[in-house]
């Protein structure tokens, strides 16, 4: 009777321990993920949207000198305008990755680009979350100049949040460096 009963038991069991790491992987290994490398991949090859890759550098101070390994955590909605699996969990976005800026404060990540948000709101846009060596967090965003919720405001200098989206090969380009004073 207890083989029966613990038989009809593995189906369940083998779902909670399927669904488990999928589940662990939103919630910590993006964000708690300690970065090597300048180039982070957030959306898999197959992830719907246009192809987006984002690059720039990481400056500060008056003279705009490069900052090496600052830590730099970006996330996004997806195609759809979600954050996480059918919701907007930002502290889950199912889309981010974490990387470290190189030894000339630049990085590049790999992404698709990201819609407004399905619930209405906002101009689409990615989150950043940079620490510099030593230093608090801070927080940044990045729009692109050609949403129509932007209303025709235009891109300023590199390191303002509104960006000129460029399109080459069928892949968007955004430049996007981040100053500290």
């Amino acid at each position: 009777m207890k083989d029966m009963t613990l038989l009809r038991s593995l189906p369940v069991v083998a779902a909670l321990l399927l669904a488990a790491p999928a589940v662990a992987q939103r919630d910590t290994l993006c964000r708690d993920r300690e970065p090597t490398e300048s180039t982070v991949r957030i959306a898999a090859a197959d992830e719907p949207g246009t192809p987006l890759v984002i690059t720039g550098r990481v400056v500060e101070g008056p003279d705009k000198s490069p900052v090496a390994g600052a830590r730099l955590l970006a996330f996004h909605t997806d195609a759809e305008g979600y954050y996480s699996v059918g919701g907007m969990d930002e502290q889950n976005a199912r889309l981010c990755g974490v990387l470290a800026t190189g030894d000339d404060g630049g990085y590049r990540i790999e992404t698709v680009r990201p819609a407004h948000y399905a619930t209405g709101g906002p101009p689409a846009h990615v989150h950043f979350e940079l620490t510099l060596p030593g230093e608090r967090m801070r927080r940044f965003t990045l729009n692109f100049e050609d949403d129509p919720k932007l209303r025709g405001r235009e891109a300023g200098e590199r390191w303002e949040t509104i960006r000129p989206v460029a399109e080459r090969d069928g892949v968007l380009h955004v430049e996007r460096d981040f100053w500290v004073p």
